[in-house]
This record gives structure tokens, C-alpha cells and sequence, in this order.
């Protein structure tokens, strides 16, 4: 009898952290570095949920509050408050999470699209959502994470105004 090796299922590795309570998943290969919090330099015209920029080694880095983002109460951060430095269309961004969970990996196989009843603006930013066990993961789209305009409006509050030259 011949030994048979099965294939390897493929796996989905992701970066998972809380949000308001609930768990949320990026991509592994999207997060380039997770820090500490420490408060950003707050911009004028940036959007709403735009804490402002950090310089991260000599970069200057825009930060989004997800809690902000996803329309969740805020609240006071704390020494498990993390900031997810992540790639984005060619340019770092960075992500405000209650608290950084593990890395995960799952079979490609436990990620399932979003229920179909999920509607409003949470639907804009879900991938899909990833069983493992008990627990569902929300798993989040990063390119959907800003839409055009936002982007242009955080180009344009990064610019120099003429005043400032």
C-alpha cells in the first residue's frame, strides 16, 4: 500500500482584535506592525474619525479610530489599546482597536461571505466572517475602509495650505 499524502487545505492567516466588544480579522500579509497607542497629531479637515497623523519612524502616518469608524460609543483608551499599522493602497495607514487578540489561522474553508441580512454601513467595510469554533470573526475589507472621497479629503487635510507654505 502506497502512502497517499493528502493535500495541505489552504489557510487564511489574520491579525485578530477587538472593536466595541466584538472580534474583528485583517489579513496577515496586510498588517505591518502593531504599537502601542499614543495620541496622533491632530489634523484640521480631516475626517471626523481621523485622529490625526503619527510619525512613525521619519513616516507620517494617518490614524483612524475604528471605534469612530464603525459608529461604536467611544471610550477611554487604555494600556490595551492598540494602533494596527497596516499597508493601503500603497501608503501606511493606521487602525485603532481596543486590544490586539492573537493571529489566527483558519481553513480557508471557515470563511463564509456575510449574511445577506447584514445592511447599512457595517456591510460596507465586511469581507466575510470567519467560524473557528464558537467564535465568528468579522473580517474586515481594508480597501473598503475609506471610500474615495474620504481619501481625498485626508490627501487634502495632509496637504500644505498655503498659509502653512
Amino acid at each position: 500500500m502506497r502512502n497517499v499524502r493528502q493535500a495541505a487545505v489552504p489557510q487564511v492567516q489574520l491579525v485578530t482584535f477587538r472593536v466595541g466588544g466584538e472580534e474583528f480579522g485583517l489579513d496577515v500579509f496586510a498588517v505591518h506592525e502593531i504599537l502601542r497607542y499614543q495620541a496622533p497629531t491632530p489634523m484640521p479637515r480631516a475626517p471626523e474619525f481621523v485622529e490625526g497623523v503619527l510619525d512613525v519612524r521619519g513616516m507620517l502616518v494617518p490614524i483612524v479610530d475604528l471605534r469612530r469608524r464603525f459608529e461604536t460609543p467611544s471610550v477611554e483608551y487604555d494600556e490595551d489599546t492598540r494602533i494596527v499599522l497596516v499597508d493601503f493602497n500603497e501608503e501606511r495607514l493606521g487602525l485603532v482597536v481596543d486590544s490586539v487578540t492573537e493571529v489566527l489561522r483558519a481553513p480557508e474553508t471557515a470563511v463564509s461571505p456575510p449574511p445577506a441580512y447584514i445592511r447599512g454601513l457595517a456591510a460596507e467595510f465586511v469581507r466575510g466572517i470567519v467560524r473557528v469554533g464558537e467564535r465568528l470573526v468579522v473580517l474586515i475589507d481594508l480597501d473598503r475602509i475609506l471610500s474615495s472621497d474620504e481619501r481625498i479629503a485626508l490627501a487634502a487635510a495632509d496637504a500644505p495650505s498655503p498659509e502653512r507654505g
